[in-house]
């Protein structure tokens, strides 16, 4: 019988011991500190936000990448600040990042009327500034893109003019934008789309400016706009990104702007790439519950971003 005891007593304190291990680690909670920066292209200063989290050693760092349209820092759309919440829980989580006004809407008046905007001017550009920044802080390791929508389309354009170890797209498109852009107004049964209809394919195809027809305006962009966008060969990008950088891509399962059927077609142009591939059924285009909603009623609740989208980008930043 002591013989016994003895081998329950042993089998109590090792199993005691694997419990009070499994206990003690506790996932670290980082404290950070928010510092406000400029993102500064040429002659165009964007207010932004340097998020970095408390720490002796290097941190790894992300550069937030807006969706189409005039967007501020934080990406506030209804009650909804996607890149602020992001920034916030993955600094908890050891990432640092940097968010910042888009120039559309730090110089909305300015460039209302300046026919030669290009989508390098729109996005692209400022984006590789903000790398930059990240690059020359000594508290910083690898450095990340996390593009959203439209962002997410160009992630790898701009990931394969920089040594950026990665990209995040977040609910990112394969095709043209105005095809995406047809798509939500048929969708959504809009008189707009009638109006755009017949002069999509002209605008969608064309790739030499044509000076007489600089001041043509469609979709909220000039002529010039359309024609540096035509010149990007998406399908090639995304594939170079694939092969040469880690990539990410995320999709919501009831995304009422962005298909499903888009996480496809990434897989298919990156199958012969290390690339990683996650659907989230019951979420929106903006990463939150979207049960119920239709694009008249989406984004105006606060709903918080669930853990597990913050764990699966944090966990990919690792690596």
């Amino acid at each position: 019988m002591k013989k016994v005891s003895s081998i329950l007593l042993i089998f109590f304190i090792f199993v005691t011991s694997i419990v009070l291990t499994s206990c003690d680690k506790k996932p670290t909670i980082y404290e950070y500190v928010e510092t406000d920066i400029v993102v500064e292209t040429g002659e165009y200063k964007l207010p932004g936000k340097l998020t970095i989290p408390e720490s002796k050693d290097k941190v790894p760092g992300v550069i937030f990448v807006h969706g189409s349209g005039a967007n501020d820092m934080d990406e506030s759309i209804g009650a909804l600040k996607l890149f602020e919440e992001l920034a916030i829980k993955l600094a908890e989580k050891g990432v640092a990042s940097i968010r910042y006004d888009k120039r559309t809407y730090a110089y909305a008046e300015q460039l209302a009327t300046k026919l030669d905007f290009t989508v390098y001017e729109e996005v692209i550009d400022d984006a590789i500034s903000a790398f930059n920044i990240l690059k020359q802080n000594d508290k910083i390791s690898d450095i990340y893109i996390i593009g959203h929508s439209f962002g997410g389309q160009l992630a790898p354009v701009i990931a394969n003019q920089t040594d950026v170890k990665g990209v995040i797209i977040l609910a990112g498109t394969t095709e043209h934008i105005i095809d995406v852009a047809m798509n939500q107004l048929k969708e959504q049964n809009s008189p707009y789309y009638n109006v755009y209809d017949p002069y999509d394919e002209y605008f969608r195809n064309i790739k030499e400016l044509v000076p007489s027809e600089i001041g043509y305006f469609f979709m909220g962009a000039y002529e010039t706009y359309w024609v540096s966008y035509n010149n990007i060969n998406l399908a090639e990008e995304i594939l170079s990104c694939g092969n040469n950088k880690r990539m990410l891509v995320l999709q919501g399962g009831l995304d009422l702007q962005v298909k499903v059927s888009e996480l496809d077609n990434y897989k298919n142009l990156l199958k012969d790439t290390n690339a990683e591939f996650k659907l989230y059924e019951t979420l929106n285009h903006m990463f939150v519950d979207g049960t119920g909603e239709t694009i008249t009623t989406a984004y105006q609740v606060y709903k918080e971003i669930p853990n597990i989208v913050i764990e699966d980008i944090s966990k990919f930043i690792e690596g």
